[in-house]
């Protein structure tokens, strides 16, 4: 059914084609596509008028023609195809009934508007159109010859070739052959050739009967129906959607409660077998320190600065743990993450008061307690069962294909640019979309500011610290250079791309703190879009260059090199993979950094402090 589809959206797209090139044709000599007045074109354009019926007879599916052969293939797959007993003629049935209505509206096309008289009341006198106008539809046509005489050698390897890909797969036994023996398909195509043409000799009192029912326009009735539809798309939209981001957040969190707890009991176990690992001091110690960070921040939500300061204390907790379990990369690449995201949000929170709005009525704070707690049980439930269960681990092929075949000793950097080279450029292709995404919402963003927060204190003021201004400026040569030694150093030590993104995007970050949008401004890209370009460019463009080696996308390669008073060098072309991804982490940081840079304060009108 698979190959018959593909082989019919082919043949479709041939036919199909010619004939909206002939109805243009038709339309740019007559002035007017309207079917009733086109009538007897055949006498005024007779190679078009050949041309567009030869292709509606390819629609019909007349033998010797390309839908032929699909239309004969669709109905042998009716009839092979057998789910229910006793009424396997139901399909074939449909399918010739289907095919007999092609054929009606094909001999409507041939007859209404290439004969049936004469032209009526048309704006300009018709004739045949300039030479390379009609040159694509004599090309398709041709096609739907030679398709139809000769499929094997015409369609045949496309056709192959695009199944194979579809099914992923071995190809079922099929044969392209003009002529397969008189059979039930053939029968069914006869039938429909001739039941289509008797519909259209019928056509007169068809049309009588249909006078006699009920007025009913299928354009009055979608219009009612889709207003109809637009009210109720209004009335769940203003139920779901009333501007409340805590809506928003409780609808995705049930709805993630409903789906997750469903999945989990209905699997096939839901016993929980939590890993048993003995607890020393440390450990203890970095959980109660979670536990406190975590609490704090929830019981402390509404002193927006302390409860940052606590969120990062779970993030060095987690940054720990990589450490306590032997993932240097990941606990570097933890803190990176964690030091960058808790100084964009104290930049974030210069435009927000220090506290938060008054209180929540009490039916929302149950709610939200509610959906925290099975949230959170759902998510430790799911966890415990992750590490319990028993599982088949590849990570040794890993530990002895690094080096052989990445290159490169550390592990994990080895996944990220080559092993698994595709997701990550897949996820910095997605790093790039946040970072158009923050540049096209901060862009031109004015807000209203009040003139003194909850406290009584003065908004937005631009004073800098000073000595955070003199420390900061010689800081950043030295971070950039900490950063540059970590990109270098990710291929066989703990490093890389990623991690001396996040570094430099720090340094950044801290420029400004220091020394505001004034002095960070100057020396940073005025475009930083533009530099998403190039980072995807050098990590998708290294992949591409594989190709020339006849090798797969993305496949890596490494080596010794010997250069003066350098002596050995080791050389692996996933540096510039990773040096794509350094250039998009940096980008996505100062696309966030100058959009907030650039937010424009204004103090309100009277009007808006009243």
């Amino acid at each position: 059914s698979v190959v018959a589809g593909i082989f019919h959206i082919i043949n479709h797209a041939i036919f199909k084609a010619s004939l909206f090139m002939a109805a243009g044709i038709i339309d740019h000599e007559c002035g007017t596509r309207d079917m009733r007045r086109v009538n007897g074109m055949f006498r005024y354009m007779p190679v078009t008028a050949t041309l567009a019926i030869i292709a509606a007879a390819s629609m019909a599916g007349v033998p010797l023609l390309n839908g032929f052969l699909s239309k004969e293939m669709f109905f042998a797959e009716t009839v092979a195809y057998q789910p229910f007993a006793g009424l396997g003629w139901a399909l074939p049935m449909f399918a010739t009934v289907a095919g007999m209505l092609a054929v009606a509206y094909s001999s409507r096309f041939v007859h209404d508007v290439f004969f049936n008289g004469e032209p009526v009341a048309l704006s300009r006198q018709p004739h045949e159109p300039p030479r390379w106008m009609r040159a694509p539809i004599e090309l398709l046509v041709l096609l739907c010859l030679l398709v139809g005489m000769f499929p094997g050698w015409t369609v045949g390897p496309l056709l192959d070739a695009a199944a194979a890909a579809a099914l992923q797969g071995p190809l079922p036994d099929f044969e392209l052959v003009l002529w397969h023996g008189f059979n039930r398909p053939v029968l069914m195509s006869l039938l429909a050739l001739v039941g289509g043409v008797c519909i259209y000799a019928l056509r007169a009192p068809l049309f009588a009967w249909q006078a006699q029912l009920p007025r009913w326009h299928a354009h009055s009735a979608f219009e009612r129906a889709y207003r109809r539809l637009a009210v109720v798309a209004r009335s769940l939209n203003a139920l779901l959607d009333n501007g409340s981001l805590q809506r928003h957040a409780a609808l995705l969190f049930a709805f993630v409660v409903l789906l997750g707890g469903w999945a989990f009991f209905s699997g096939p176990t839901s016993l929980v077998r939590a890993p048993v690992q003995a607890a020393d001091e440390a450990a203890i110690a970095a959980l109660i320190a979670l536990l406190l960070g975590a609490l704090g921040a929830t019981l402390l939500y509404r002193q927006r600065l302390l409860a940052l300061i606590l969120v990062s204390v779970v993030g060095l907790v987690v940054a720990l743990s990589f450490v306590r379990f032997s993932a240097p990369d990941l606990a570097l690449t933890q803190l990176a993450v964690e030091t960058g995201t808790i100084i964009l949000m104290l930049l974030v929170l210069y435009y927000l008061p220090a506290s938060a709005p008054p209180q929540s009525s009490a039916p929302r704070l149950t709610r939200d307690l509610i959906l925290a707690l099975l949230v959170g049980g759902g998510l430790g439930l799911t966890t415990l069962q992750m590490l319990g269960a028993p599982v088949d681990t590849i990570s040794e092929f890993y530990l002895q294909q690094s080096l052989a075949g990445g290159g490169g000793a550390n592990v994990v950097n080895v996944i990220l640019v080559d092993f698994r080279g595709f997701d990550t450029l897949g996820e910095i292709t997605v790093l790039a979309m946040v970072a158009l995404a923050a540049h096209a919402l901060l862009d031109r963003l004015v807000l209203v500011a009040p003139l003194r927060d909850t406290e009584g204190r003065p908004w937005a003021s631009e004073a800098h610290p000073l000595f955070l201004a003199m420390l900061i400026r010689p800081l950043l040569p030295l971070s950039l250079t900490v950063s540059v030694y970590i990109f270098l150093r990710g291929h066989h030590e703990p490093g890389g791309g990623f991690v001396a993104g996040l570094i430099t995007s720090v340094a950044m970050i801290m420029q400004y703190l220091g020394g505001g949008m004034a002095f960070a401004q100057p020396r940073m890209p005025r475009h930083p879009t533009s530099l998403l370009a190039l980072g995807l460019a050098l990590a998708a463009g290294i992949g591409v260059a594989s190709w020339a080696f006849a090798r797969p996308f993305l496949t890596s390669a490494h080596g010794q090199l010997r250069l003066p008073w350098l002596g050995e060098v080791e050389l692996a072309s996933a540096m510039v993979f990773d040096l794509g991804v350094y250039i998009v982490v940096v980008t996505v940081v100062l696309c966030v950094l100058t959009g907030l840079g650039r937010l424009s304060l204004r103090v309100p009108s009277a009007r808006e402090v009243l």
